[in-house]
């Protein structure tokens, strides 16, 4: 891969929000240095090309309090600066996130591994796209204040972002995401009830993606995976390409 795409890729991987349709409760703030993304009442530091990573720290905490946010996650990547800034944000208090302390930089450009095993779907109606918001609140059980009514609206008519809804034995049990750029195809919030992993649901979601990927005539994909998903995605001839380190800054009662 050349080089000036491996950047772009990198780039791309570490600010996806700029890659995502607009939707209800998200909010993107364009500050000296980064960007802020601002979802009910958490938020992410991305895109983070700082001089001063103290004041960017002081200009998020003071803000904190006017949305009672609870926590700030904030993404370091492989293209950030200062390159400490890592030390100097774990000196200013900051700690790795409690879910997904790294998030592994990983992309393929030719057809994954293998072959799909279960039926993958895309969403298309508001009762699939609920069973997908279902499974995601059984794994990440946090509460999400943005009615899934809202966010369908608003995606449904978005030709940027695609769910998909995986199936065994007839039941919902996997859904993905896929976010189109010009670069790759990012893959998202993809997960797996408990009960139905190592069966092959992750695999299929991801041949789901690459094929509608390579249909719009970008073939490549581009994740960031957790310590779960990235070794299956490495089975599957995903290269890795860097790393994001996520760094919490929480915030008692809201302030």
């Amino acid at each position: 891969m050349e080089l000036s795409a491996h950047t772009d890729l990198l780039e791309l991987a570490e600010e996806p929000s700029l890659s995502l349709p607009p939707e209800p409760g998200r909010e993107l703030l364009e500050r000296d240095g980064y960007l802020l993304v601002v979802r009910g009442r958490r938020a992410s530091v991305e895109r983070i090309r700082l001089g001063d990573v103290e004041r960017a720290v002081a200009e998020v905490r003071a803000y904190a309090p006017e949305r009672e946010l609870e926590a700030v996650t904030w993404w370091i990547g492989e293209r950030s600066t200062p390159a400490d800034t890592v030390v100097r944000l774990v000196a200013l208090g900051l700690e790795p996130d409690d879910e997904m302390p790294v998030s592994t930089t990983l992309t393929i450009a030719t057809r994954p591994a293998g072959n799909p095993v279960v039926e993958v779907r895309r969403i298309e109606t508001a009762e699939d796209y609920l069973r997908a918001r279902e499974i995601a609140w059984v794994i990440w059980p946090e509460h999400d204040e943005i009615d899934w009514r809202e966010s369908w609206a608003a995606l449904a008519g978005s030709d940027v972002s695609r769910h998909y809804l995986a199936f065994l034995d007839g039941e919902a049990v996997g859904f993905g995401r896929a976010v189109f750029t010009p670069a790759a195809t990012l893959l998202m919030g993809g997960a797996v009830l408990p009960q139905a992993r190592g069966r092959g649901v992750y695999g299929s979601l991801v041949h789901a993606r690459w094929d509608d990927s390579v249909a719009r005539g970008v073939p490549r994909l581009l994740v960031g995976a957790g310590r779960m998903s990235a070794p299956i995605l490495a089975r599957l001839g995903f290269q890795r390409i860097g790393e994001i380190r996520l760094l919490r800054d929480a915030f008692e009662h809201g302030v």
